[in-house]
């Protein structure tokens, strides 16, 4: 094994290491979005904190998963696109990284109990889960 290929092993481990810990974040995040609805604001103020903590493991993640995923894909595979389903994966990514963005866009929102933003907090997490999952299924497809 060369030194490369050595490389792309290691890089793909944080990979798969940076996609479980943000993909928690898409199991998560709604859980506890549907629980600000009904706290009260003692409550909400430690779910919005918990919220904090989890989101910055999933800013780390995807930073993370984008520049290992460059580099595994110039490292192991020449940058050549195996298939159409990585494409597939690329648009769940692009859909996760809005639906992230509009879940952000709502937390000041949240954090003051607007009980419509926390409904689409929820929807956007809601959405960002059904996103993953493609990410997962077109990925599984486009390296099998």
């Amino acid at each position: 094994m060369d030194i490369a290929a050595i490389l792309a092993v290691l890089l793909f481990f944080v990979h798969i290491v940076a996609f479980v810990a943000g993909g928690s974040n898409s199991v998560v995040m709604p859980i506890i979005a549907g629980k600000m609805v009904q706290a009260s604001p003692e409550v909400r103020g430690e779910l919005l904190d918990f919220a904090k903590r989890l989101a910055r493991v999933g800013k780390y993640s995807m930073i993370a998963l984008i520049v290992t995923g460059v580099l595994v894909l110039w490292l192991k595979w020449n940058f050549v696109i195996p298939n159409a389903w990585f494409w597939v994966k690329m648009a769940g990514v692009v859909a996760m990284l809005v639906f992230i963005g509009l879940n952000e866009s709502m937390a000041k929102r949240v954090a003051a109990g607007d009980a419509e933003a926390v409904q689409r907090s929820d929807l956007f997490g809601r959405l960002t889960g059904a996103a993953f999952l493609v990410v997962i299924l077109s990925a599984v497809l486009a390296f099998n």
